[in-house]
């Protein structure tokens, strides 16, 4: 029950208005029987007297100015605490509004802005107000914002629509979200909430990004305006060997090979200039190795900033398929210049070889002649032999292959190189751990490629200046070669490491090509070649490298015998004796 004040006592509002009601009908009863009975029925004036009557009336009628004044100023004070609630509640409204991180308006119906907080589209509140909304988006959006307003002065629900603003460096993304403001259940403006979802926008496609960006089969490099390494995904860690801190804040370049360096700055500013550029570019790995990339590079904009993203496609097996076609094509051509030239020599040599023998048997007791007609004979037998290697350049595995103990293989080679190591102080160690050796191959051949393989690491270790003096005055001062194999996947690897000089970088990609050598002053540099085409031969793989503590490596593969594969009785009578080399 509400009530008000006289002084310090509280009156209830019922009070006062039961007062004045019956002041009032006691008045206008008092009124009618006066002017029925012409002043003589007033029953109080009888009772107290006409004196008293005059006092009582003024007493009366000024409680009841009293009570009527207090109820009045009751009510202004009440005017006045409702004044004062409002204009707290439109202060506490504009605080709001006006320190709001969004921006809010109201518009009618035909879109003109009536009130707004913030600045839009870098004008001022001020001069925003009084223009319609849809003047100020860009022409692509003006017919949904209209149609969405209309909507909502219509169904009174609320909805929202998206606005892309394209500014001088990069787009800014909003979202306005329009509802009804209603007076008397009736919509009389929309009010509009425009957000600057930018950094969403930005952070939803750097996540689509990401996610395109780790799975994307090639390497990716992003790369700041001085060419700095910024982010890599998976696939550079994995091609490289090195880790997230050891690639990030690193310039392009310094990840270079070193003939490189100057080569990646120059078309960084290419680049620049052409905003994009295709180049071959070797990496240095991890391990010490090399990665040769084929480069895509761009210039875009990463995150609000301009950089250079770089697509690096991992060309290794590329160039080692080019260079084997290169040889392919070098020992096409090898093998028709061997026929040539076998034809040529074979011919006279026949002649010469029929004489020689028409010598031996008519001086058969001349034994200084005889002597002689042999010596003679195997140069002849030198010759034949190096025109028939040139002609095996181009058709090598003309033995039987057959079931063969690979590991046994190993073990009877080396048997008969035994000697050879002892005379030349050089040790060889064998680790022989593929548990699975057995392979469909010649025996002969692969004893022929081992062979070879271990003669040139005998010649690569003996040929370093002062070998033989430091091997006789420093204790262990001998060569080593390490012979190992093993299993990888459905393959028997061979490894043959000796402790050599090694092979020098630029030799490399040409050591398996026909008729190249620096080791032998008189050789004719096809024993690597041939070896190379045996193991082809075989499908299996012949490489070479240099081993990370020194030394040149080389590494045979050749897939094992499948398990289905076809035997007879003449393959297994002959695997007995698989391990003998020709």
């Amino acid at each position: 029950m509400k009530t008000h004040f006289i002084g310090r006592d509280r009156i209830p509002d019922s009070m006062v208005l039961a007062v004045v009601l019956v002041s009032t009908v006691y008045w206008v009863l008092d009124s009618i029987l006066n002017i029925f009975f012409s002043n003589k029925f007033n029953l109080i004036a009888q009772l107290i007297g006409p004196d008293l009557y005059d006092i009582y009336i003024r007493v009366v009628v000024l409680c009841l100015l009293v009570i009527l004044g207090s109820h009045g100023q009751t009510i202004i004070n009440r005017l006045r605490e409702a004044q004062q609630k409002l204009k707290e509640s439109e202060e506490l409204w504009r605080s709001l509004v006006e320190t709001a991180p969004d921006t809010i308006m109201t518009v009618d119906q035909a879109g003109v802005i009536r009130f707004i907080n913030h600045p839009l589209a870098e004008m001022p509140p001020g001069s925003v107000i009084g223009r319609c909304l849809y003047d100020l988006l860009p022409e692509d959006y003006r017919g949904t914002a209209q149609e969405i307003v209309k909507n909502v002065f219509r169904t009174g629900e609320t909805d929202m629509f998206e606005v892309r603003m394209d500014g001088q460096r990069s787009p800014a993304w909003y979202t306005y979200r329009v509802g009804p403001l209603r007076m008397e259940h009736r919509v009389i403006a929309a009010t509009i909430i425009s957000t600057n979802t930018t950094e969403f926008k930005r952070a939803e496609e750097l996540s689509r990004y990401k996610e395109l960006f780790e799975n994307v089969a090639d390497s990716v490099f992003i790369l700041n305006r001085n060419g700095v390494v910024m982010e890599c995904n998976d696939r550079v860690y994995e091609s490289t060997g090195f880790t997230q801190p050891e690639l990030v804040s690193r310039p392009l370049a310094d990840l270079a090979v070193p003939d490189q360096s100057d080569f990646v700055r120059a078309m960084l500013q290419g680049v620049l200039r052409e905003k994009e550029a295709r180049f071959e570019l070797t990496v240095k790995a991890k391990s010490g190795g090399v990665v040769p990339y084929e480069i895509s590079c761009r210039y875009v904009v990463y995150l609000g900033e301009p950089c250079f993203l770089c697509v690096a496609r991992d060309v290794t097996q590329t160039q080692l398929l080019h260079n084997q076609l290169i040889r392919s094509e070098r020992l096409a051509a090898t093998g028709q210049l061997a026929a040539s030239i076998a034809h040529e020599i074979n011919s006279p040599l026949q002649g010469i070889t029929a004489l020689l023998n028409v010598l031996r048997s008519t001086y058969t007791e001349d034994d200084y002649l005889q002597r002689k007609l042999d010596l003679v004979k195997s140069a002849f037998n030198s010759i034949r032999d190096t025109v028939k290697n040139l002609i095996d350049l181009n058709r090598p595995g003309k033995e039987k292959k057959q079931l063969t103990d690979a590991n046994q293989v190993i073990n009877n080679t080396v048997a008969l190189v035994k000697s050879l190591l002892k005379k030349n102080m050089i040790t060889v160690r064998m680790d022989l751990a593929a548990t699975r050796s057995t392979l469909f191959a010649s025996p002969q051949q692969i004893g022929q490629v081992l062979m070879n393989l271990i003669n040139n690491a005998v010649e690569s270790i003996t040929g370093a200046p002062g070998y033989f003096e430091s091997a006789h005055l420093t204790p262990g001062g001998g060569g080593r070669l390490v012979v190992q194999t093993y299993n990888r996947d459905e393959q028997w690897v061979l490894e043959l490491k000796d402790s050599g000089p090694g092979i020098p970088e630029e030799d490399l990609n040409r050591i398996f090509d026909p008729f190249f050598t620096k080791k032998k002053p008189l050789g004719m540099g096809v024993g690597l070649t041939i070896c190379h085409g045996i193991i082809e031969d075989h499908q299996g793989k012949l490489t070479a490298s240099n081993a990370p503590d020194g030394g040149a490596l080389f590494t045979i593969a050749l897939p094992l015998r499948p398990d289905n594969h076809p035997t007879d009785s003449r393959e297994d009578a002959s695997s007995a004796s698989a391990g003998q080399p020709a």
